[in-house]
Order: C-alpha cells, then structure tokens, then sequence
C-alpha cells in the first residue's frame, strides 16, 4: 500500500525551503551585488574610453578632441555627459562656467563624433568601438552618468563617472575614486589630464 505525504509533511518542507531562501537572500545582500556589478560595468567602459581615446590621439595627425569653441577654457566650454538630451534635458544647465552638451537618443551612441563623446574615432582604420558605452543607470538628476571634457589644443582629456558601491569609494577595501590620480577623492577619474572636470558636477 503506497503512502503520500501528509499536508503536515509538506508544508514543513515548505516552510524550510523558505527560511532557507531567506537566508541565502541575506548572505549574499542582492542589492550590494548589484550596484559592485554596475559599478565594474562603469570602471570597465572609462578604461575602456581612454584607451579608444589615447590611440585615436596617437594614430591621428590633428586630433579633434572637442567641437570648437566647446573645448575647456573657450567661450563656450561644455561638458558632454551620456544622457541624452530627449530622457533628461540639460543643455540650459552650467556648472561652474561649463554648458552641458548632449547628443539625442538617435546619436547618444554613435562613435563618429555625433554621439555623447564627440570623438570620431570611425575615422579610424580600425575603430576601437562599435558604440560608445553608457552608465547603467544613465540619469542626470541620479548622478549615474559619464562625464567628459577635453581640450584639443593640448591633446588632454578626462571622463568621470559616480561609483555606487561603498566598496570602491574612497575609503573602501577596492578604493578606486581617491586612487586613480585624479582631483576628486569621490568620484572615478581616467583620462590624460584630471583635474579638467569641474568637482560639483555630480
């Protein structure tokens, strides 16, 4: 004669089941993990952006690095962030004597100097990119975005981006905004030259 289980039997197992999940959901803080995730994404794309720049400096003979008149100290000194400007529009916001520049969601990722990093680095024999990356979470009014200004005349550039985790902000066991050589001990720095961006940006 076969036996099932008892209801008993099945909800204890159930509820087992569910302390469990419960606390493997706490061990592993789901939410830490995420924002460490988003935040390797962000650490990987600035790299990844100032080696595509410092090969399309070193391979051109004049390098654009800025629009005219948009590189820092020029009348119309703009920062160029990758949000574009039909999700969150900025362009009438200055920060401290800089215009804010973006591209439209049609171009935001383009990299032929019409995307949110006015670099053409299609005119490249061989481009570094297929589209230039964004943050993951890529809102002005978060303060998740990338950041750049450059200066074309001096061949010098700086991309910034906020970190999220706790862990690699300044302080932090993988500390990488106070040690990446750059003026701001709280935000994550690459480029050629950092101390171009403007610290109250984000």
């Amino acid at each position: 004669m076969k036996k099932g289980f008892t209801l008993l039997e099945i909800l204890a197992v159930i509820f087992l089941l569910m302390v469990i999940l419960g606390l493997t959901i706490i061990t592993i803080n789901p939410y830490a993990y995420f924002q460490r995730a988003r935040d390797f994404k962000r650490i990987n794309d600035l790299k990844a952006l100032e080696l595509a720049i410092n090969t399309y400096i070193n391979v051109t003979s004049t390098p654009i690095l800025a629009p005219s008149g948009r590189n820092v100290g020029e009348t119309n000194q703009s920062i160029f962030i990758s949000v574009p400007f039909d999700k969150e529009d900025r362009r009438s916001t200055t920060v401290s004597g800089f215009y804010i520049y973006q591209a439209s969601s049609t171009n935001y990722l383009k990299i032929d100097g019409n995307g949110w990093l006015p670099v053409n680095f299609s005119s490249l024999p061989y481009p570094p990119l297929t589209s230039l990356p964004i943050d993951p979470i890529n809102s002005y009014s978060r303060k998740y975005f990338y950041s750049y200004v450059a200066t074309t005349s001096q061949k010098a550039f700086e991309i910034n981006a906020n970190l999220e985790s706790s862990i690699f902000k300044a302080g932090g066991g993988s500390d990488y905004t106070s040690t990446d050589g750059g003026d701001n001990a709280n935000i994550f720095e690459v480029g050629n030259r950092k101390n171009l961006m403007p610290n109250n940006l984000y």
